[in-house]
């Protein structure tokens, strides 16, 4: 299987949606316990400053199709934050996120960043083992039930 990304844009809001609504993928989101509304979800697209969104993709056989979302956000901080999630469960397990992770760090790395960081909220413990598969390393407790990763670049 291929993975690619493509910088998201307002025609994917409605598929970042139904993704973000699924209670298995925001299971584990941070400031989220249920279904987003619409006009809350367009509203965060409209706030998004200092990052970068890509929808990652994959090619399946002949066909390339998207499966989740990859960011990092922060960018005019000494140490920006990198977000990942496959939204289609279908394509869990097959290493997709530490594709999107390294893709994120390596578009870090070649803008002279030096280090690059991450919040997993506690008991997300597949998103653990897959940060520190790329090499972060965990150095404590960003925010209440969240650790914080570290990976130099």
């Amino acid at each position: 299987m291929e993975v690619a990304f493509r910088p998201a844009t307002v025609a994917d809001l409605e598929l970042l949606l139904a993704w973000r609504s699924n209670p298995d993928v925001y299971e584990y989101f941070y400031e989220q316990d249920e279904p987003l509304e619409w006009d809350e979800h367009v509203d965060w697209w409209e706030s998004r400053e200092n990052r970068r969104d890509w929808i990652v993709t994959v090619r399946e056989r002949t066909r390339w199709r998207d499966v989740g979302s990859v960011c990092v956000y922060d960018l005019d901080a000494d140490v920006p934050e990198v977000g990942v999630y496959v939204g289609e469960v279908t394509a869990w397990g097959g290493g997709i996120a530490s594709e999107a992770v390294e893709f994120a760090a390596d578009w870090l790395r070649a803008r002279n960043y030096q280090e690059v960081r991450a919040r997993i909220v506690e008991g997300n413990d597949a998103s653990k083992r897959l940060f520190e598969r790329v090499g972060f390393e965990c150095v404590g407790e960003s925010r209440p039930g969240e650790s914080a990763y570290r990976l130099s670049l």
